[in-house]
């Protein structure tokens, strides 16, 4: 019975451990970002542990132009025994392919990995589509002032975007959406997010993906919420699936940054790359 009590007394203080550190994750990534993430209660940290996707609905007041608009932010949290690497690989490749409606094409490269998208929504009837310009980039700052535990990806709209993308379609075509399609399209009026990735462990990572998207147009706020969290689960469980071949698949044509900014080199070798090939990485 001794013995019992005292093989409790340690999977318990070992499951207390493993608790404190996804909630210092949550806090210190709260405290940097201002997303509203930690607060997770016991039951749902015991899910994470069964490797079961957790959500949280947020909402987020914001003020243009002196109106106050009110929005949702879903935020997806799961903790995969992986180490962050490959799921970090798996998330950002460019062939990611979380939607089958979503068609996108990098327009230019930024700094440490980040860039701007033309992205295209194609929406079920009767819904017009949707379409934005979103830029990406790494918070290098996150990392370094969290010791490298903390890695994050963001995007966020493109501001004042609507000429820019008319210019794409000025010649027809772009991304193999028509001009007459993106002239249908609606610009959204919201999109920011983020996949963040906490280092639990030498093979544990906390993997959290948040979004606040407003559709635009006469889309109810419910299915948007819907839509969102189901892109979430497709997204946090594909990383899984291609984390175990995110080296083999790594194209160094493409090239992939981690969240401090430092270069991951693909460990095959670097043959008949192109300059131009090597500019495509915004990721």
């Amino acid at each position: 019975m001794r013995k019992f009590v005292t093989t409790l007394c340690l999977l318990l203080s070992g499951m207390a451990e493993a608790d404190e550190v996804i909630i210092d994750l949550l806090i210190e990534y709260q405290r940097a970002s201002g997303v509203a993430v930690s607060g997770l209660d016991q039951d749902s940290l015991s899910k994470l542990y069964e490797g079961a996707v957790v959500y949280r609905k947020v909402s987020v007041t914001e003020r243009h132009n002196g109106e106050e608009t009110t929005s949702l932010r879903v935020i997806g949290y799961r903790l995969i025994d992986q180490a962050r690497e490959p799921l970090w690989l798996a998330a950002l490749a460019f062939d990611a392919g979380y939607s089958s409606r979503l068609t996108e094409r990098l327009l230019e490269t930024n700094a440490l990995g980040g860039g701007d998208w033309y992205q295209h929504l194609d929406m079920p009837w009767p819904l017009r589509d949707r379409h934005w310009l979103i830029r990406t980039e790494k918070n290098t700052t996150l990392a370094h002032n969290s010791a490298n535990r903390l890695w994050e990806h963001r995007w966020s709209l493109v501001p004042s975007a609507s000429s820019r993308v008319s210019e794409l379609f000025s010649d027809g075509a772009f991304a193999g959406i028509s001009a007459k399609q993106a002239e249908k399209s609606v610009p959204l009026p919201l999109n920011n997010g983020a996949w963040v990735m906490g280092a639990a462990g030498p093979n544990r990572t906390l993997v959290m993906v948040h979004a606040t998207v407003d559709l635009g147009g006469i889309v109810p706020d419910g299915l948007v919420a819907r839509q969102t969290r189901k892109n979430l689960t497709k997204m946090l469980g594909k990383i899984e699936q291609d984390a175990d071949e995110a080296w083999a698949r790594y194209d160094p044509s493409y090239l992939i940054y981690r969240g401090d900014g430092s270069l991951i080199k693909p460990r095959q070798p670097q043959t008949n790359v192109t300059e131009a090939s090597m500019r495509q990485s915004a990721r």
